[in-house]
């Protein structure tokens, strides 16, 4: 009898039953509840998932795109609202009328204590927190950004890395804004630059990142922009729009953008800021979506019987999510599949929220307990 020919897949060893857990692992959803589940099946399981190299797999498996996990309230309560099953974030030590959040990226919060005038640098995986005085110079009217400086492409490791603090500020005297950068590495403010915009101050909104500029608005709807590179200020133009809340967000190709519901309907609108054909920027109307068509009715009808309606007030650019204010309830509307979630019933009143996406590893202690969960950040 003719012997039967083998295929490749036949003559390869069998997985070591590590690996083959790590390949079923690795395809488990991208929600933090899963690894939650897994890690508390036995210590074997919870260490293989606790591997930074399968971290980095589970990351590039799920393209790179973290889950949501929760979202800071500009101002409380209740300052942070998880939206992801198995991830909690103790904030009971914060005083609800000390704390203002003013920036949430790379796996670190920037918020404002206005009982002591400083500002504090939580990163959200160690615990680990950081103190830093305002610059002498600071006004009344400002906004803050922070961000990794290690140059990741995807900042999944950011924990560890040095930071920036870019801290923007304007005068209502003379309507000088200045700008200036807290170095992690130098644990010093460098020095002020400023320019000077007649009738118009920084609003304490959500900041945009794109590139190497840092993009901040103004109460005359204008936008400001400052290079990380050579740490200059310029104006961008006024925006084409009138929104009763706008908000600044980058777009998914890279360019500045901006969105805003229509005051008098649930229309949501997407801009993005575009050089034509003949080099001029221009902003580009890109998209309207109807909110009417994906919330449920009554969702509308009551926040139509509030007479307030519906606001944009925070995204996710990595998680390609936007959150929307529908009286009295917080939404989440995943742009891409266009699926929508409720996700706080809390009227947070006309305020922003700073959302916090990553991938984590349940279960190793951060800060000393062991109930809480080592993260892996991309916010």
């Amino acid at each position: 009898m003719e012997a039967r020919m083998s295929s490749p897949a036949a003559d390869a060893a069998p997985l070591p039953p590590d690996d083959l857990l790590r390949e079923i692992f690795l395809r488990l959803p991208p929600e933090p509840i899963y690894l939650f589940g897994a890690s508390f099946v036995c210590k074997h399981w919870r260490g293989l998932v606790h591997e930074a190299r399968f971290l980095r797999r589970f990351c590039d498996f799920h393209g790179g795109t973290p889950p949501v996990l929760g979202f800071f309230n500009q101002k409380g309560p209740p300052f942070f609202v998880p939206t992801s099953g198995g991830f909690t974030l103790s904030t009971a030590t914060m005083s609800r009328d000390d704390w203002w959040a003013l920036d949430c990226r790379h796996g670190r919060a920037l918020i404002e204590s206005c009982r002591t005038g400083t500002l504090l640098v939580w990163d959200l995986m160690t615990g680990d927190k950081q103190h830093l005085p305002l610059p002498e110079q600071s006004c009344s009217h400002y906004n803050g950004a922070v961000l990794c400086t290690a140059g990741h492409a995807d900042h999944h490791d950011c924990h560890s890395c040095p930071f920036l603090v870019v801290f923007v500020f304007s005068d209502d005297n003379d309507f000088i804004t200045s700008a200036c950068v807290f170095s992690s590495e130098t644990g010093v403010w460098g020095e002020i630059t400023s320019i000077v915009i007649p009738d118009a101050l920084v609003l304490p909104k959500p900041m945009a990142l794109v590139g190497n500029k840092i993009y901040f608005l103004l109460d005359n709807n204008s936008i400001i922009e400052f290079v990380l590179d050579n740490h200059t200020l310029g104006l961008v133009e006024e925006v084409p729009c009138t929104y009763d809340q706008i908000l600044i967000m980058p777009t998914e190709d890279g360019c500045l953008g901006l969105a805003g519901v229509e005051r008098f309907n649930f229309n949501l609108n997407l801009w993005s800021k575009v050089a034509s054909t003949d080099g001029v920027v221009t902003w580009t109307h890109l998209r309207v979506i109807q909110l009417e068509k994906i919330l449920a009715p009554e969702a509308v009808s009551v926040c139509m019987a509030g007479g307030i309606g519906a606001h944009a007030v925070g995204c996710a650019v990595d998680a390609d999510v936007i959150f929307i204010d529908v009286y009295p309830s917080i939404y989440m509307i995943h742009l891409k599949s266009m699926k929508i979630e409720e996700v706080s019933k809390e009227r947070i009143g006309r305020q922003y929220v700073f959302p916090y996406t990553s991938f984590y590893a349940p279960g190793i202690a951060i800060g000393g307990t062991n109930d809480q969960v080592e993260l892996l950040n991309n916010s």
